[in-house]
């Protein structure tokens, strides 16, 4: 892994830090949100710090709150993908679980993790910047809480990823390094986590219908274990198809999962790619891109199934 970047003492993440120098300052701004009658505080640390001061934060909710994460999508007409938990888990055991995963957590610049309560607005949010973004609806608590971990009030407190700045994944050291996606497999493993979007929706990012859309959705299934073969076996492999909607595309794939007596057991990602930014050897298997169907099925990576998925299954 490269040096970490450091300008004027402070320490950006390996995952996003300034394509030019940028004097960062630390501490924090706020402002209130009339609509939701809450107040919203952006949190800006030296990587050093981050850590001990997002635990002091996800300390303060309650204790259980909903999972929140975001991770970087190949989709052509958005930036990310978020999944909130099904049910709130204990904040105790989100603070283990990044401890596990910290450099990912901290350092890589296609992952956020978070937690919300619902009832009176509190989330704690660390997003791919390493920005820990706070909505609160007790000023007087929140900010006291900030000034007893010295951090302080910035007026018109400026941000380096609001000019020209560079996302990284983590360096993948094998072919099962500890990234981004391989993280998102993990925690969905443990939480049952749904997508905070509307699945029918399929609109670019000016909510324009896209119609018919070329979707690449990376995914991990696996075949039962039948009299023949006493092993299941697990896989991860790469569809192409054609479809309106994520919905219309989930259902697709489980069809054709189905039409191989396999299952889909998690997606890692669906995204829509315009034809024209297919390879031309891609274009040339879609034969009619207004038609709805699966057209290509990359080689898979197969390793023998444990009956629960994730990274304990993964190939040594």
């Amino acid at each position: 892994m490269s040096e970490r970047k450091r300008s004027d003492g402070f320490l950006y993440p390996f995952g996003s830090y300034p394509e030019n120098k940028f004097s960062q300052r630390t501490g924090y701004d706020s402002k209130f949100i009339k609509e939701g009658k809450y107040f919203y505080y952006q949190v800006v640390l030296s990587h050093e710090r981050i850590l001990p001061v997002l635990f002091e934060l996800l300390n303060a909710l309650p204790e259980k709150a909903f999972i929140v994460t975001q991770i970087h999508t190949d989709d052509y007409y958005k930036d990310s993908d978020t999944y909130v938990s099904d049910e709130p888990v204990e904040v105790e055991e989100l603070l283990r679980w990044i401890r596990g995963w910290k450099d990912v957590a901290l350092d890589d610049g296609f992952f956020g993790i978070g937690a919300f309560t619902e009832g009176p607005t509190m989330e704690v949010f660390l997003d791919e910047h390493k920005t820990i973004h706070i909505y609160h609806h007790d000023p007087d608590f929140m900010e006291g809480t900030l000034e007893r971990l010295g951090i302080a009030f910035v007026m018109d407190l400026r941000l380096y990823w609001d000019e020209p700045h560079y996302h990284e994944s983590l360096p993948l050291l094998t072919e099962y390094s500890e990234d981004y996606l391989t993280a998102f497999e993990d925690l969905a493993d443990k939480y049952d986590l749904l997508l905070d979007e509307d699945e029918d929706d399929d609109t670019d990012e000016d909510g324009d219908p896209l119609g018919m859309t070329c979707w690449k959705i990376e995914l991990r299934g696996y075949k039962p274990k039948s009299e023949f073969d006493p092993t299941p076996q697990g896989f991860y492999s790469t569809l192409y198809l054609n479809a309106e909607s994520r919905d219309e595309a989930t259902d697709m794939v489980e069809m054709y999962m189905e039409s191989k007596d396999e299952y889909a057991d998690l997606f890692l990602q669906m995204a829509r790619v315009p034809e024209e930014l297919l390879s031309a050897g891609l274009r040339r298997k879609n034969y009619d891109p207004e038609e709805p169907v699966v057209w290509f099925e990359s080689e898979r990576i197969e390793f023998k199934w444990n009956q629960t998925g994730g990274l304990d299954c993964l190939p040594s």
